[in-house]
């Protein structure tokens, strides 16, 4: 099936039901606009609200009575259905508790159901959305292409609330600023150096295949931000960071 039937049949599913406008959320819309969406094969779909989860489902069914899918509810609400190739993962619509009081201290007044989901995202870079004839990207929350534009990793809310609400969010600022070229904002770095042990909060399988894959990515920039960020040793200690790990064990002696 290709990707435009695809949307169009989701598309035709949310307007039939009534459902919210669904938009691509996530990777798609930041790598059309660095121009480096060459293939998608990964793609999140979001309607801002839960009649996402009841698109979800319809699409499942419609999908499953034509073509051989594999469907999975996760821990957390999402939904993700394997078509072949590729995966459609739908937002668990995850919404950061307290984000009223946390907007409106931003100066930000009735925000809309979609503002609440996108602000609740880890980093602003992934809290674009992209409309389903892949021709227009939208950054509610108006921080996405700036960020993109400066080769930044920021975080939607502030740092203390972001990676607080979601156990995998520091591996993953490490893993994308070493896949896509950016920097770390120095405000995630300070957060994390004050409370290192905050990256263990992934599981040690997960943690080591991140960071492989960040080192796969750019191991310079890997070492170094796990270094800025005093996690050494909060992290498993995997054969491909360990002669580093004893590098920079060694270095702190000889600096105490």
């Amino acid at each position: 099936m290709k990707l435009k039937e695809l949307l169009s049949i989701m598309g035709t599913i949310a307007s039939e039901r009534n459902y919210s406008q669904p938009f691509i959320c996530g990777g798609t819309p930041r790598d059309k606009y660095l121009k480096k969406l060459d293939n998608v094969d990964d793609l999140d779909i979001t309607t801002g609200d839960k009649t996402v989860h009841a698109l979800a489902k319809d699409v499942a069914k419609v999908l499953g009575a034509k073509y051989q899918i594999d469907t999975h509810v996760a821990a957390d609400g999402h939904t993700s259905i394997h078509l072949g190739d590729l995966k459609i993962d739908f937002s668990s619509n995850f919404i950061t508790p307290g984000i009223d009081k946390i907007l409106e201290a931003k100066g930000i007044n009735n925000p809309s159901d979609m503002q609440k989901e996108l602000y609740s995202r880890d980093f602003t870079c992934n809290a674009l959305l992209m409309s389903f004839d892949l021709k227009t990207i939208i950054d509610p929350i108006k921080r996405g292409l700036k960020d993109i534009q400066d080769k930044k990793i920021v975080c939607c809310l502030d740092p203390g609330i972001t990676f607080t609400t979601n156990k995998n969010r520091v591996v993953r600022a490490i893993y994308l600023a070493a896949k896509l070229g950016f920097d770390v904002d120095k405000s995630i770095i300070d957060w994390v150096k004050q409370h290192p042990e905050i990256i263990r909060f992934g599981t040690e399988r997960s943690l080591t295949e991140k960071l492989n894959k960040a080192m796969d990515y750019d191991p310079d920039k890997t070492l170094k931000l796990l270094s800025e960020m005093n996690v050494w040793n909060h992290i498993p200690i995997s054969e491909r960071l360990y002669p580093y790990y004893v590098k920079t064990l060694k270095g702190a002696k000889s600096n105490a």
